[in-house]
């Protein structure tokens, strides 16, 4: 079954109000050519220099593991390790 909906104060209503007991389970897909385009204050020019910077330092080792940086996120922020954890 689909349903659409709309999100109205954080909520999400569905057109026509089907009745779905509480508890039912829903997956929410989002239609991507409705949602607004990020805002940013940085510069195309900017943007190709803070890219050129990160490529300079992966070249000079100045890198870390991906793994060492999502787990030092994950206890900063007391997020499970692992999924499931």
């Amino acid at each position: 079954m689909s349903l659409i909906g709309t999100v109205v104060k954080g909520v999400i209503v569905l057109d026509g109000n089907p009745p779905l007991p509480d508890g039912t389970r829903v997956r929410v897909m989002l239609d991507e050519d409705d949602l607004p385009l990020p805002s940013t204050t940085e510069t195309y020019e900017e943007h190709l220099a803070a890219l050129r910077e990160s490529i300079e330092d992966m070249k000079a080792g100045r890198t870390r593991p991906a793994r060492e940086v999502l787990k030092e996120i994950a206890q900063r922020h007391n997020l499970p390790l692992e999924p499931g954890e």
